[in-house]
């Protein structure tokens, strides 16, 4: 047994973790958060830095906090709340959302630069198959997942990227940044978009993975957590260097290609590179795809394991939820990309400010597992997953027309609801409110 990894091996975890956290998301939405921010790029920057890198190290340092999993850690806090909200960012992260939005925007390039028809199912079809196939191999031996992603799929991702960027920084397709394209604080419009990633939860999700690799690698037990923190360091600094160069090169497009999302990265490329951009496109793009997915469909089947594992030993495996958790992706997969993410986007945002306080609790809370600091600490998960459904059902509303304008009066009427940050003085009030009423309790009982 060892007590740290070699640099070699920090590099390849390393870069294997950023490549998870790289994905589909954080390559097309960092073009379209540069080119909507022109001349504003840098606050938003900061903005999308705190939500879309900083919070999720500190989705790591939590977990080194609580020394445990994301399941584990909210069990902590409470059994029956943690495992119920454990299971719906885990549906969200997984099957229902995340993992085949990635196959399903690989696929969207695919027939953006082909041309292939989409009358016939059976092309679809076969792509989908060939990307959950591919996906399960990565995914079928636990303790190799991170090894794998950072040996094979890193290289790849990161030359292509590094290739796009400095052609974009080098050969700039307008002369100017154009004006921002929205009128909120820009770097509360990067800390919100930042929420489009999940990349908080993700990490919440992924240390599961990368713990299990540093322990395949012979790491003394009492170490992991030292060498987790390394890990994280390098992947997220990774992250925070493409997340800039891409919004920089999205910048650098002036407003002059009206299009968005990988129909934006995909014509950027094409004006750089000519047509062997969207070949060079579409290798990045199922690449980094294929990264996420693996990502979440390890760290989800894991989770699932967990819970579910002692009812049936045979029946609920690791690799049974694997092949479950890439059937179903490909399925909802087939649904159209703007549909996956209009309906079930706004659950994952839903998800985000209870992670944040569950993380921000870990991080910063100087004795996390004292009675009253958990009875804090869950209250206040409570009352963010509380405010965020309020903000949800409002969206809901607004977008089907359903009417509720008794639950969007309520909504508003908070603090900060403007800036759909209503959870976070509620939270802090919940969490002083709690914590001081519990220390008085303690103190009359004693």
């Amino acid at each position: 047994m060892r007590r740290n990894l070699g640099v070699r091996e920090l590099l390849v975890m390393g870069g294997g973790l950023f490549s998870m956290h790289f994905g589909a998301a954080c390559m097309l939405f960092p073009v379209q958060w540069g080119k909507d921010a022109g001349t504003s790029l840098w606050p938003v920057f900061i903005g999308i830095l705190m939500s879309g890198v900083i919070l999720p190290y500190f989705g790591y340092l939590a977990l080194v906090k609580g020394n445990g999993t994301f399941l584990s850690i909210l069990r902590k806090l409470s059994p029956v709340l943690g495992t119920w909200f454990a299971a719906l960012t885990i549906f969200v992260i997984g099957p229902l959302y995340m993992v085949p939005r990635m196959s399903a925007a690989a696929w969207a390039a695919i027939v953006q630069i082909s041309g292939i028809g989409t009358e016939s199912l059976l092309p679809v079809v076969v792509f989908s198959a060939a990307f959950y196939a591919v996906t399960y191999w990565f995914v079928a031996s636990p303790g190799k997942v991170i090894d794998r992603v950072g040996k094979i799929l890193f290289p790849v991702l990161i030359i292509v990227v590094a290739a796009v960027i400095i052609k974009s920084i080098a050969c700039p397709i307008a002369d100017r940044w154009a004006p921002p394209s929205f009128s909120q604080n820009p770097v509360v419009y990067g800390f919100l978009q930042g929420y489009a990633t999940a990349d908080l939860q993700c990490a919440l999700l992924f240390g599961i993975i990368v713990v299990q690799g540093i322990r395949n690698a012979g790491i003394e037990e009492k170490n992991v957590n030292s060498n987790l923190v390394k890990i994280g360091i390098i992947g997220l600094g990774l992250l925070m260097i493409t997340i800039l160069g891409h919004m920089i090169a999205g910048a650098n497009t002036g407003g002059t290609i009206d299009l968005t999302l990988s129909a934006l990265y995909t014509q950027m490329v094409i004006e750089l590179w000519g047509s062997a951009g969207g070949i060079l496109f579409n290798i990045a793009l199922i690449t980094a795809a294929l990264t996420t997915a693996v990502g979440a469909v390890s760290s989800t089947s894991e989770i699932w394991e967990e819970i579910l594992h002692g009812r049936n030993e045979r029946l609920f495996t690791y690799r049974n939820f694997c092949i479950a958790s890439c059937v179903m992706s490909c399925v909802v997969s087939f649904a159209d990309l703007d549909t996956i993410v209009g309906v079930v986007g706004p659950v994952l945002d839903a998800c985000y400010p209870p992670a944040i306080v569950i993380a921000m609790y870990y991080c910063f809370s100087r004795r996390p597992d004292e009675e009253h600091n958990l009875t804090a600490g869950k209250w206040a998960t409570v009352c963010a997953f509380a405010v965020s459904i309020l903000q949800l059902a409002v969206r809901y509303s607004e977008m089907f027309s359903l009417g509720w304008d008794h639950i969007s009066r309520i909504y508003y009427a908070l603090p900060l609801a403007e800036y759909s940050l209503a959870w976070l003085p509620a939270s802090i009030l919940v969490f002083a409110a709690v914590a001081l009423l519990r220390r008085r309790f303690d103190t009359v009982r004693v």
